[in-house]
């Protein structure tokens, strides 16, 4: 059976159905990708504050954050190296996410076990969302989600080209003001509801009989989601909380 997905489709290609891939696999796989980051996450955080070095922070968030989007893009267009690029993937968003909670926890301390539990909470109410058909991902719904993902993407590229190569940012949409606090809640909540598109992409693989590499590759993705989610959360959580 051919999919209308172009993951599954990209996957289909490379490989047989003599292994199908399930939905367990996918949710396990997912838990051991998630475990991984979070454990690399928290030792990084309580190492750079044990030795207090702020640089080392901002370095394992940056190779991290470039790390992780470059083997999940080669993953995304070869999902035949998502198996061995899964865990290497993992250990580099735990870097991030423990370099990152540094510098937002210095800034606004608390904030990142608020958005560690406002990551919880969502994905629990997707979850509900998306098992009782709530929210359905419908073509319309894939469309508009998807579309809104990749305009955020542009932005945050535009964002840290224009901050590295001139000290600068994007005017009122990085900035804490009502339009800036407005931007990083429409950010948080595009991420959030990507995750229906993860449930609907384990689902609809596990229906249409994709390989098993497509375990992989769906862990993956719920996991960049995950950590989109954190980060998004951070964000928004430290402009509400800031002074300026």
């Amino acid at each position: 059976m051919q999919s209308n997905n172009p993951i599954l489709t990209r996957v289909e290609i490379q490989h047989d159905y003599s292994q199908p891939m399930t939905i367990q696999g996918a949710i396990q796989k997912a838990t051991l990708l998630t475990v991984i980051s979070a454990v690399v996450g928290v030792s990084f955080f309580f190492y750079v504050f044990m030795t207090a070095n702020l640089s080392l922070a901002y370095t394992g968030a940056m190779v991290g954050a470039i790390g992780g989007l470059i083997l999940a893009l080669i993953a995304t267009f070869k999902p035949n190296t998502a198996r061995t690029l899964a865990i290497p993937y993992a250990l580099f968003e735990g870097a991030f996410l423990g370099g990152i909670s540094v510098v937002f926890q210095l800034k606004y301390p608390g904030v990142p076990l608020q958005a560690l539990l406002a990551t919880f909470v969502t994905t629990f109410v997707m979850f509900g969302l998306y098992k009782y058909r709530i929210v359905r991902a419908t073509e319309k719904f894939k469309s508009v989600v998807m579309s809104a993902s990749i305009a955020i993407a542009i932005v945050f590229v535009v964002q840290f080209v224009m901050r590295m190569a001139f000290g600068s940012s994007i005017p009122f949409l990085f900035e804490t003001s009502p339009l800036g606090i407005g931007f990083a809640a429409f950010v948080a909540v595009i991420a959030s509801l990507n995750l229906i598109l993860d449930f609907d992409l384990i689902e609809n693989g596990t229906a249409q009989g994709a390989p098993k590499a497509m375990e992989w590759l769906s862990a993956i993705a719920l996991l960049a989601t995950l950590v989109w989610m954190y980060y998004s959360f951070l964000r928004l959580l430290g402009m509400l909380n800031s002074d300026d």
